[in-house]
């Protein structure tokens, strides 16, 4: 008797055990359920190459704005804080981490082929954004979205040109500054490009001081301080971007020249600062550059995960904007 009470709490004992298990496994801890969560959403790496103030700020928010929980994914965000090399090692830290997709703006235009193929060969689809890069192999990279800024140069010279033919009084050529963005980057490339095109065959244009400014308001401010050291009598100045025509504008005022009226600027961006110079008359003309690519930038990654065909290039729509028109659209500006 004493042996049957001891096989039936052993029995006891045993169905405790296997009904505790199942149990256990049924119950996911917080960590695991967060896990799971994590599971369901595309982790897209994003190495943004630098500053993110005034356009490059606009198009952070645009990328972060549309990279969200709720339209599936989950981003891992870092600046390389304009430098390459760090641009480089944040791509091959997310390449390690194994994310479904990689967006970068790439700060110069070259020197991306090994770390494309890194990605390449862990079956990582990349996108860039703003700028382009040189490359023999475009299969390194699944697409492109941003400005055609040869063309930017282009609209932005022809503007410039015909508003001199009617504003210009003064003899002999018509004298130009150019303070240019960090060269070797595709925007600076493809509007310094467009411009010296434009102004060549006008003919009546001589390029009398161009220097890297680097999109910053600080280029903005040597430049034009060399300017003026150098005696240089600009009729007109063409600013790659806004920050540097706002810097440059700062010095103009400090030693009494007008901006606008005694040298007419050209500037690119077409930001909220911009506009507001545009309206103060200090500003003639900007072509805008438009940041806000991050829906179409999700687009491309959704498609391409999903095997779908994807464009190699996608350009954002973009216009020029003379100062006469800026208080009609500056109500609307995003950045």
């Amino acid at each position: 008797m004493k042996k049957l009470k001891m096989s039936f709490i052993s029995l006891f004992l045993v169905v405790c055990m296997v009904l505790t298990s199942c149990g256990q496994e049924s119950a996911a801890t917080p960590e695991e359920e967060q896990t799971a969560e994590n599971s369901s959403l595309i982790t897209v790496g994003f190495a943004l190459s630098g500053a993110s103030a005034g356009w490059s700020a606009a198009l952070v928010q645009s990328v972060k704005d549309n990279c969200t929980e709720e339209n599936g994914i989950n981003l891992l965000f870092e600046s390389a804080d304009d430098s390459f090399d760090k641009q480089v090692e944040i791509m091959r830290s997310f390449i390690e981490k194994k994310v479904d997709a990689i967006g970068f703006t790439p700060l110069v235009s070259d020197g991306w082929d090994d770390v494309l193929k890194e990605a390449k060969d862990a079956g990582i689809p990349v996108i860039m954004l703003d700028r382009t890069i040189n490359t023999e192999d475009d299969t390194l990279y699944t697409s492109w979205v941003g400005s055609d800024f040869l063309l930017e140069g282009y609209k932005g010279a022809d503007w410039l040109i015909e508003y001199m033919k009617e504003h210009y009084t003064g003899k002999g050529k018509i004298k130009v500054g150019i303070f240019q963005g960090t060269l070797g980057a595709s925007a600076e490339v493809g509007r310094t490009q467009g411009i010296e095109e434009m102004l060549g065959d006008a003919g009546n244009y001589k390029i009398v001081y161009k220097a890297e400014g680097g999109f910053s308001h600080d280029g903005g401010v040597e430049n034009m301080k060399k300017v003026l050291d150098q005696g240089l009598d600009l009729d007109v100045l063409v600013a790659e971007n806004d920050d540097m025509a706002l810097g440059a504008i700062e010095v103009m005022e400090k030693h009494g020249i007008k901006p606008g009226k005694d040298i007419v600027i050209l500037s690119f961006d077409a930001t909220t600062p911009g506009f507001e110079a545009m309206i103060a008359g200090k500003i003639n003309c900007d072509m805008e550059c438009n940041p806000l690519s991050g829906k179409t930038f999700v687009e491309l990654i959704k498609k391409s995960l999903n095997g779908d065909p994807v464009e190699k290039k996608t350009y954002v729509q973009e216009q020029l904007f003379p100062a006469d028109t800026a208080a009609d659209y500056i109500d609307g500006r995003k950045y």
